[in-house]
């Protein structure tokens, strides 16, 4: 996004995809806003969305500051940043997918077992 100023006129050269990414961007807000308050999301990865989120916008918004955040963080390029935090986002699911997979595992082992001293107790209690 250009911003020209001349003779008090403001004229802003928006690209498509900018318009793309910032319709996609507040719906996004406004979706992980909705969630959070029905409870449907934690604190934490409220936040997570949230920051992301609004991030995506300040760089669609201003392209330039993808750059100030890249020489902050020892990066040559904004892209490179976009890619290292992608790789990082993207094990961080990993990880977390990882967790609940591991979690469904233990409560499926302990719901069996649950049940089956349940059945053996039943089957017990009718052999008397």
């Amino acid at each position: 996004m250009h911003c020209f100023v001349g003779d008090d006129i403001i004229i802003l050269n928006i690209l498509l995809y900018q318009i793309l990414v910032i319709i996609i961007g507040i719906i996004a807000v406004v979706i992980v806003f909705e969630r959070f308050k029905h409870n449907k999301l934690s604190f934490s990865t409220f936040i997570l969305w949230l920051v992301l989120w609004i991030i995506l916008l300040v760089v669609t918004i201003v392209p330039d500051f993808s750059a100030l955040l890249a020489q902050f963080f020892g990066l040559g390029r904004g892209i490179d940043l976009l890619i290292v935090f992608s790789i990082i986002g993207a094990y961080y699911l990993l990880f977390r997918l990882y967790l609940k997979i591991e979690k469904i595992q233990q409560d499926i082992t302990s719901l069996i077992t649950h049940l089956a001293i349940e059945e053996e107790v039943n089957e017990d209690i009718s052999k008397k």
